[in-house]
């Protein structure tokens, strides 16, 4: 069964404030956005969007919500820290980050940051092959 095969399926969160988001998402991190029915949309690289919008009672996701691969991590990181990105320290066993916040335990290497509302997002370094 086939039934949404063809369907340009989306993702989306909630967040606390659309105008905060908004903010965040198009001035720090760069992205396009728009808007439909009062929320956010953000258009990511490749054609697709994802949704976000705003509810009362927003509780932070305890996951990544959001990765955006890039080239250099550590360029990126560089540029996030100037608008004020602070990544996350995690001290977990098996889960360490380094004092930087980068993840070394296998895979890319990857470090996570918050958005306003407290939704987890990563940046992580791809395979320069892909």
């Amino acid at each position: 069964m086939a039934m949404f095969k063809d369907v340009k399926a989306f993702s989306g969160f909630s967040v606390k404030e659309i105008s905060e988001a908004m903010k965040f998402y198009k001035e720090i991190l760069g992205l396009e956005i728009s808007q439909t029915m009062g929320q956010l949309v953000l258009h990511i690289a490749g054609g697709g969007t994802v949704f976000v919008y705003a509810k009362p009672n927003h509780v932070p996701a305890t996951f990544t919500v959001l990765n955006f691969p890039v080239q250099n991590l550590q360029e990126a990181m560089n540029e996030l820290r100037k608008k004020g990105v602070r990544f996350i320290i995690y001290k977990e066993k098996d889960f360490e980050t380094d004092d930087q916040g980068v993840f070394h335990g296998g895979g890319p290497k990857i470090a996570w940051f918050k958005d306003p509302s407290g939704n987890i997002l990563s940046v992580l370094e791809k395979d320069s092959a892909e």
